[in-house]
């Protein structure tokens, strides 16, 4: 009698074992009573367990965050801006403070904050880059493109002035207003093609390292 309990055990080590494999492999035994099979289940990675998946990022127009439709000089309307992100993070706490520039010219050239200010998973800050409608303009030079008569010529390039206003992406609240000069020189302003129409004009741009000193102390600074 004393061996009963070994092999008792033997036999239930041997059934679990049988369990574990998920009868993948059979060699002539019955099937289970019903053919029924084993429930389904989930595999869970244990680093993520309990965290839930964040929701996407309801991101507006830049036109709609800026409050500037469709993006013309003196069309600034404070009422009509909103919320960049809605449901993003808030502006608060220590910095840094993620940043994005909303340009209405994004590919004609013009100023650029450092692209790690603004990483994955929503910002807390949006820059919105105005043309100021009370600054006089004046021709500063020229740009000259090889073509023929409709597709190159001469190209203006004129003084400017631009107004930058920081709202809070969350809930649209300004943060901060500044204006500068556009200073780039006018090979650097005009775009670089070889083909322009003739009689097209360019302004003035600001220059990347002079919009990054005014945005710094926001990005990096306490709230």
């Amino acid at each position: 009698m004393a061996g009963a309990p070994r092999r008792t055990a033997a036999a239930l080590v041997l059934a679990a074992g049988g369990l574990l494999a998920g009868g993948g492999c059979t060699s002539g035994g019955a099937e289970p009573s019903g053919g029924a099979e084993p429930p389904a289940t989930r595999s869970v990675d244990p680093a993520t367990r309990g965290f839930p998946t964040p929701p996407p990022v309801v991101t507006r127009s830049p036109a709609q965050a800026c409050g500037q439709q469709p993006y013309e000089a003196g069309s600034y309307d404070a009422k009509a801006v909103r919320a960049y992100t809605p449901k993003g993070p808030a502006y608060r706490g220590p910095g840094p403070h993620p940043v994005r520039l909303l340009r209405a010219d994004s590919g004609e050239g013009g100023p650029e904050l450092p692209h790690q200010w603004a990483p994955p998973g929503g910002v807390q800050l949006v820059v919105c880059e105005y043309e100021d409608a009370d600054f006089t303009h004046r021709q500063v030079g020229t740009c000259e493109y090889l073509g023929g008569d409709a597709l190159g010529g001469t190209s203006r390039v004129e003084s400017a002035r631009w107004v930058y206003r920081v709202f809070e992406a969350r809930t649209g609240a300004p943060v901060r207003e500044f204006t500068l000069p556009g200073t780039t020189a006018p090979e650097k302003t005009c775009p670089k093609t070889a083909l322009a129409p003739d009689g097209a004009l360019y302004r003035q741009q600001v220059e990347s390292a002079d919009l990054r000193a005014r945005i710094e102390p926001l990005y990096r600074g306490a709230r």
